[in-house]
């Protein structure tokens, strides 16, 4: 109910508030965006369209007083017509092709300053930690992974409904405390999506020989205070270093399905578990061989994290652990030549045990799994990440390329090169390049793989 009141609040604003401020000269801005994405799968006969898109965003910030009292709000709307025309794809168009359900509102908040408090109330991202790519900290909300991890942090997080109160008590100091009564869970393409999971596949198959006998049972947290998430973070400097530490206490956003016995009846629920880490970002200043490099990390303690395993031979989860992970990540950024800009990192995912260890499990079924692919997952997982971009025709041009992999020779590879037609005009060419086995997370699409072109219009 609660949330309903919001979003027809929202509405309302949204739909008075630029009236108003044209009656009123009250300082009120609206902006947006047009941006079409189109996709070509690269794979020998399977060459063709997988994506058609086009999205419409505009947002809103209505100054109620001066600055210390702003309303802002966000709305996008995404319309996929690659659906309408590949017939290969109808199993997925339902989901697949436009924006779901009350998705369309992004944001939706009130900022208030005052002296050393901020306040920020309603439907908001918070982005903790300083991974490309990788989410380490970067855990407050949950994530839509319809497209992989291809969009930026921006699109891939889920809005929530939640309270952010910060205190500065001295200068370059913030205390943020976080209080989420919303819950969304996390979201993955449906099975015969270009970027389906193998075990949303893997089950979907299973399905479909049980003559869709298999039912699903939904377990989502209640709707009650204790069901909240908690978050906690510090952030202050020593000398040039700065530091946070980060404290997160709520319901996992990915759920877990477990077969009940033998029956066609699976269980698909959610376990609260706890995230304490820390950051670090510090750049050297002083003459030497680290002059220039910007050192970051980013560190997590999963506690009571639910783990898959099962028999990675048949792809077969036998149910899940709580397991206590680690997962941590150390960067270096440079700049060289003026405008080349060179990113690399390296983390490990690190599993408490290599097997589960249980008396009652067998011997086969001891594997903890990946959750993508339901194949076998290292006890220590090593990832690295290179970025390298420059810019050339007085910053209009801008290639980049970016390569992620890990030991097991698993990864992808996605060049782009951006160009400033006009001040509100970009186009963008590029490629992802997947490449490994089937059962790793990237080498699961490597028959996606695909150029791409995006066209961005702001106004």
């Amino acid at each position: 109910m609660f949330k309903r009141i919001l979003i027809i609040f929202a509405l309302v604003t949204a739909i008075s508030l630029p009236a108003y401020a044209e009656l009123t000269g009250e300082n009120f801005t609206l902006t947006g965006a047009f941006k079409n994405e189109t996709g070509m799968r690269l794979k020998d006969s399977l060459t063709g369209l997988n994506k058609l898109k086009n999205t419409l965003e505009l947002a809103g910030e209505y100054d109620i007083k001066d600055d210390d009292l702003v309303f802002f709000i966000k709305t996008k709307y995404g319309y996929d017509s690659m659906y309408d025309t590949r017939k290969k794809y109808d199993f997925a168009e339902h989901y697949m092709r436009h924006t779901q359900r009350s998705d369309w509102l992004r944001d939706c908040y009130i900022d208030y300053t005052k002296d050393q408090w901020f306040f920020r109330l309603g439907k908001q991202q918070v982005a903790w930690g300083q991974a490309d790519g990788i989410t380490i900290l970067d855990r407050v909300n949950p994530v839509d992974l319809s497209e992989y991890w291809l969009p930026d942090m921006s699109d891939l997080r889920i809005p929530l409904w939640m309270a952010n109160i910060n205190y500065s008590p001295k200068l370059n100091a913030n205390l943020q405390i976080l209080f989420i009564p919303d819950f969304e869970a996390s979201t993955a393409a449906p099975a015969g999506a270009p970027y389906a999971f193998r075990s949303v596949t893997a089950f979907d198959n299973a399905n479909k020989l049980a003559m869709h006998s298999l039912q699903v049972q939904n377990r989502f947290p209640g709707k009650q205070f204790d069901n909240s998430t908690f978050g906690l973070q510090w952030q202050d400097m020593i000398g040039d270093l700065t530091y946070t530490l980060n404290f997160l206490n709520g319901y996992y956003y990915n759920a877990r399905t477990v077969r009940i016995g033998t029956s066609t009846l699976y269980n698909r629920s959610f376990k609260r578990w706890r995230m304490y880490g820390g950051s670090i970002n510090k750049t050297f200043t002083n003459p030497g061989p680290m002059q220039g490099i910007t050192m970051r990390g980013d560190f997590a303690y999963y506690n009571d994290e639910p783990i898959y395993y099962g028999n990675p031979s048949i792809a077969s989860t036998s149910g899940i652990k709580r397991w206590d992970n680690i997962f941590w990540l150390i960067g270096f950024d440079k700049t060289f030549f003026t405008n080349w800009l060179a990113s690399f990192q390296f983390s490990q995912y690190i599993y408490q045990d290599s097997k589960v260890k249980d008396a009652g499990i067998t011997a086969l079924t001891q594997y903890p799994f990946n959750s993508y692919t339901y194949g076998a997952q290292d006890q220590v997982e090593n990832i690295f990440t290179l970025k390298i971009s420059t810019d050339f025709k007085n910053e209009r041009l801008k290639p980049e390329i970016l390569w992620s992999f890990t030991d097991d020779n698993q990864g992808r590879i996605s060049p782009k090169a951006t160009y400033e037609i006009k001040d509100n005009i970009w186009l963008t060419l590029g490629m992802h390049y997947f490449y490994g086995s089937e059962y790793d997370s990237n080498g699961q699409f490597r028959d996606e793989n695909q150029v791409y072109t995006t066209l961005k219009i702001t106004f």
